[in-house]
């Protein structure tokens, strides 16, 4: 294996012949003979990587130059050297999805520091899963108070190497604020989640309030006003979990069949992943997220309630230092909704008859504290007459 200095003289001469920017070796560090790994990747890198029609074996060639890098990532994470971490950190902008996950492990090893949130803030938000759970592993090597709340707002729950596709807003009638950036780990079209940081928060509310059927309101007066109907929609969502594990019950493929069994239990996880990633998008911890403000986009009448069908949640992101907001809208059918709104009346009516019932004792024995005061007073007044009396009887 070659020495940490050799391996990042390689990795900048790829980066260099890939067109990124490199941030070169220290001055006093000497700079190795190019070696035959050195000649496979710059193969790969100039014939192959730009120009792919050029290179027959392009395919053998791209696999012995990953990894060759990926042997030299580790060598510099290995190294625990922090002079290192600002020249992998370019390897997030080279195309192979394998060799950012391995600048992540390498960086893991180094050990980030508050002081770096900045930099690796950005790179949490890779459109690869994969890529994506690989930089949270690395944040969550890192120590300090700043790394520690980044690595808790990009927990990333999703897997794979197929790059996720930004959701298109307009698709779900979602009016994204001008100059905002998509967060591919804080959302989830399918469960109705997208998020975004945006420049200013002022600007920001002043765009939404123009959107807006109704607010501001303060996260914790929002969910209150609407307890009810948000109870009934995560009642219709996990309803419809439920369903769907039934469902995958029902066919459970041979265990010998390792193909379809694999991807049977992929659809379960994908199941449960699904309830965390929930848990998730709508915990609102004030030390991630501050205090946050609702706006209602639309509120529609289901059945006996009318319902915040699509709304936006604003806030402060402490952990990435910029002001941020998470459209969120109904995924389930309004029949789903009408099936846990008839159960959640019926508590409704008993929590309201309770209430009644609480509200006329907390009466009653307010009446009874005050004739017992009455008669404690009257009781007195008596006291002190006959008192006085019986005094003037005896010439006092």
């Amino acid at each position: 294996m070659k020495n940490s200095w050799g391996s990042m003289a390689a990795l900048g001469a790829a980066l260099i012949l890939a067109g990124i920017e490199f941030i070169p070796l220290p001055a006093q560090a000497a700079t190795p003979a190019p070696s035959p790994k050195d000649e496979t990747v710059r193969k790969y890198v100039d014939g192959c990587q730009s120009k792919p029609e050029k290179e027959a074996d392009c395919e053998k060639l791209r696999k012995a130059a990953v990894e060759i890098l990926k042997e030299d990532l580790l060598t510099l994470g290995s190294s625990a050297n922090r002079s290192f971490l600002l020249s992998i950190l370019p390897v997030f902008k080279i195309e192979e999805a394998e060799l950012r996950i391995a600048a992540a492990d390498a960086i893991g090893m180094i050990g980030p520091q508050d002081s770096d949130t900045d930099l690796l803030a950005p790179v949490a938000n890779d459109p690869v899963p994969d890529v994506r759970r690989a930089v949270s592993q690395m944040i969550s090597h890192g120590k300090g108070s700043a790394i520690t709340l980044l690595g808790q707002r990009t927990l990333s729950m999703r897997a794979g190497l197929t790059p996720d596709t930004p959701a298109d807003p307009a698709k779900y009638s979602m009016p994204v604020a001008p100059e905002s950036t998509y967060l591919y780990y804080a959302s989830a079209a399918a469960s109705g989640r997208l998020s975004y940081i945006s420049k200013g928060m002022d600007g920001t509310m002043a765009f939404f309030q123009g959107k807006a059927k109704k607010g501001p309101f303060k996260l914790e007066e929002f969910q209150e006003k609407y307890r009810y109907q948000l109870q009934d929609e995560d009642q219709a969502r996990e309803q419809a979990r439920e369903e769907q594990s039934k469902q995958l019950e029902k066919v459970k493929p041979d265990p010998t069949n390792t193909k379809s069994f694999m991807e049977y239990m992929e659809k379960i996880q994908s199941v449960q992943a699904d309830r965390s990633t929930m848990t998730l998008l709508d915990s609102y911890d004030p030390k991630l997220f501050g205090a946050p403000t609702v706006y209602i986009l639309e509120e529609r009448q289901i059945g006996q309630r009318s319902y915040p069908t699509r709304y936006v949640v604003l806030y402060q992101d402490q952990a990435l230092n910029r002001p941020g907001y998470r459209f969120s809208w109904m995924t389930v059918p309004d029949d789903a909704i009408k099936t846990a709104q008839a159960v959640s009346l019926v508590t409704e009516k008993q929590e309201m008859a309770r209430k009644k019932e609480d509200e006329a004792l907390r009466k009653r024995a307010e009446e009874l504290q005050g004739l017992e005061k009455k008669k404690d007073e009257q009781e007195k007044k008596k006291f002190k007459k006959g008192q006085a009396d019986l005094e003037k009887e005896l010439g006092f």
